[in-house]
């Protein structure tokens, strides 16, 4: 029998070490799903109006990075930002294919958005968890605390990790098992 668990990561407090784990652990799982792609399967469309499995990985960049900038730090998007690889890379799914990126390319691009994080993340304490970040967008204002938007991120990755391995069975590759 093989005993499994999740530990906080070394080098930060407890409870941001047990957030930051589960963030590595789904991250690790999509790295495994992802890596061996060919640049032709990231960027195929499995069924007319679906994502490529590209856009979705780049996506969950797109994500973490707006969390932490847009929300947490209260960055303004800038026109650079706007021209970054991941930035609205769903509006647009047969636009990917023409960018010609590989899976290094896309799992490079969300590993240094997760170095970001990371070096975010260091610094703070439990206690900061409970801090409360507001964002208006729209006439629509949210208010979460770093907990809730750091389990939102172990969340939304999980999910598109779950896309991405039915799209991956769509187009015929091997999918893994993960436990």
């Amino acid at each position: 029998m093989k005993q499994v668990t999740l530990r906080p990561a070394a080098g930060f407090s407890e409870g941001i070490g047990f957030a930051l784990s589960a963030m590595e652990e789904v991250r690790e799982q999509l790295r495994a799903a992802v890596a061996g792609l060919s640049d032709e399967e990231l960027a195929r469309l499995a069924i007319p109006g679906a994502h490529s499995i590209g856009a979705l990985v780049l996506h969950i960049g797109e994500a973490e990075w707006w969390w932490m900038n847009c929300v947490i730090k209260g960055r303004r998007l800038s026109l650079q930002d706007r021209r970054r690889p991941f930035w609205d890379v769903l509006k647009r799914p047969e636009a990917f294919a023409s960018k010609n990126y590989s899976a290094g390319f896309c799992l490079d691009t969300i590993a240094s958005i997760r170095e970001e994080t990371r070096a975010f993340l260091a610094p703070l304490t439990d206690g900061d968890l409970e801090n409360v970040y507001s964002h208006t967008r729209g006439r629509t204002t949210i208010e979460p605390t770093l907990r809730w938007i750091l389990h939102h991120l172990v969340d939304h990755e999980a999910q598109h990790k779950g896309q991405i391995l039915m799209l991956k069975r769509l187009l015929g590759a091997k999918t893994e098992d993960f436990i």
